[in-house]
């Protein structure tokens, strides 16, 4: 028994010290207030339980943003509006995407975000809080996922269109084919025809018909592994678009080549290629004109 006991003291002192360093990261981002209250609430919520919910107001979002006290919805906080994984004014390209963004509104057209693996939707909070005049179309394959989606979501209002289903790179139905790996990890399966519990399959091409805009400014896509599948055929919204970011996911497929489709398509077009934490950012160089090319 006593022996144990230095290596559980260890084990705790190092958590604390982990749990430690995320303090100031809270409150470089909400500031000291709401920093304190959001690391209290998100890293030190206890157990988890699935049922419980755990409500935060920060600055700069309106609305009440709610998670799951789950390890995965307090991980994907963390990932997404406290790291800022997707802060793209860290990248000398957003300079030129951003001029993007404004010739297409000073065109009177409408910039699309397409947000593929919307998962609870704080990613969609993200891009919508920083193009605050684009449109977002946000898929997700789960139903739990979903619910939070749409509330975390509606102070969008009618900027954001949201769909239940998966993207695929081409029209069908898909099945959860992992139910019980977590609200972040559900990977889907494509079938012809509709069964018990799938759900439909949706191209990029149809999202962009959804929302009504030809050329997306972002697709962000974080599909599990679908992304074999996506950019295996009906690939030509890829010229269309400013800025494709991918979160990668041969370490989670060894050898199965999830990502080989993606970079085999993406080298058609002029991309830059960006690492940003587990993303990779793709930005198109379209040069200096108002449009696409």
């Amino acid at each position: 028994m006593t022996s144990k006991l230095p290596s559980a003291l260890r084990g705790l002192a190092y958590s604390t010290v982990n749990y430690l360093k995320k303090f100031p990261i809270y409150v470089r981002e909400f500031g000291l207030v709401s920093g304190m209250r959001a690391f209290l609430a998100v890293e030190m919520a206890g157990k988890p339980d699935p049922s419980w919910r755990i409500r935060l107001s920060l600055p700069g979002y309106q609305g009440t943003i709610q998670l799951r006290n789950t390890q995965a919805d307090r991980a994907t906080f963390w990932q997404c509006l406290v790291q800022r994984q997707y802060d793209l004014a860290r990248f000398p390209q957003y300079e030129r995407l951003l001029k993007h963004y404004r010739n297409t509104l000073q065109r009177g057209e409408t910039p699309l975000i397409i947000d593929c693996g919307g998962n609870i939707g704080l990613g969609s909070l993200w891009f919508g809080r920083l193009f605050p005049k684009a449109k977002i179309v946000s898929i997700e394959p789960d139903e739990h996922n979903f619910e939070l989606l749409r509330s975390n979501t509606a102070v969008l209002g009618d900027r954001i269109t949201l769909v239940q289903g998966g993207i695929w790179d081409r029209p069908g139905a898909l099945c959860i084919v992992n139910p019980d790996s977590g609200s972040a990890a559900f990977q889907v399966a494509f079938s012809k025809t509709h069964v018990l519990n799938s759900i439909s399959a949706y191209t990029i091409d149809d999202l962009c018909e959804i929302a009504g805009v030809a050329n997306p400014l972002i697709v962000k896509l974080d599909i599990e592994g679908a992304q074999a599948h996506l950019f295996a055929s009906n690939t030509e919204w890829v010229g269309r678009t400013a800025l494709i970011t991918l979160e990668l996911d041969d370490w989670l497929f060894p050898w199965r080549g999830t990502s080989r489709n993606f970079f085999s398509c993406l080298a058609s077009y002029p991309f830059d290629y960006l690492l940003g934490g587990e993303s990779i950012f793709c930005f198109q160089d379209f040069g200096e004109v108002t449009g696409i090319s």
